[in-house]
């Protein structure tokens, strides 16, 4: 497996709450950069992880937090850096691995997601809404920041907003069925049982009329 996709589907893991899946990928990348072999054991294969999660998870922060003292201008190394600290919880400390990365590596607008959800898993969607905007600004067509921008604009009791970047979002993956559900719920929260009928009725063109999406 190339270096890319292991980084790419141990950061997917992490997406989708698969903590152990997320450490064997990256375990693994970091076994197989020619740059950090040294620093990780090659006593294990993906799936054959053989502690607990939890104690696996600070092994793994452990041996990157090395590899970064090995090259600090490594915005890869922040970046997952950043995804670790969010499976512990430790939201402080991804935000200033994502900080740090996106210091290195400015453009990323997949960085900007990652650094607004870790504001908003911290409970400052206020903060969490400038990175999403950012991100946006570098791809506009991002589903994944659209969303996230949506719910936290809903957390911050501004609907209308929410309700916008929802129907942007459906508007370029119209079967996103989650993203229905957050629409009908900004509905149901604006006291809107019209806007409800629509949204289960699927009738975007006419709700996006109504928004002017």
């Amino acid at each position: 497996q190339n270096l890319a996709a292991l980084l790419a589907l141990g950061v997917s893991y992490t997406n989708e709450l698969d903590a152990s899946r997320a450490l064997d990928h990256l375990r693994l990348w970091l076994r197989r950069h020619p740059d950090f072999a040294s620093l990780a054991p090659a006593e294990e294969e993906v799936g054959k992880g053989k502690y607990d999660v939890w104690a696996r998870q600070a092994d793994t922060t452990a041996l990157f937090l090395r590899a970064v003292g090995r090259a600090p201008h490594s915005a890869d190394l922040h970046a997952v850096l950043g995804v670790l600290h969010n499976l512990s919880r430790e939201y402080g400390a991804a935000v200033s691995s994502f900080e740090r990365a996106l210091e290195l590596r400015p453009e990323d607008y997949s960085l900007w997601n990652k650094l607004g959800a870790t504001q908003a898993n911290a409970m400052s969607c206020a903060a969490a809404v400038p990175c999403y905007v950012r991100a946006l600004e570098l791809r506009p067509n991002y589903v994944r920041a659209l969303t996230n921008l949506g719910i936290s604009y809903g957390n911050l009791s501004e609907q209308r907003a929410a309700a916008q970047c929802y129907l942007k979002a459906l508007s370029l993956n119209q079967d996103a069925a989650h993203v229905w559900t957050y629409l009908t719920m900004v509905f149901s929260a604006m006291g809107r049982t019209d806007y409800v009928q629509m949204a289960a009725a699927t009738d975007l063109a006419a709700l996006c009329a109504e928004f002017e999406v």
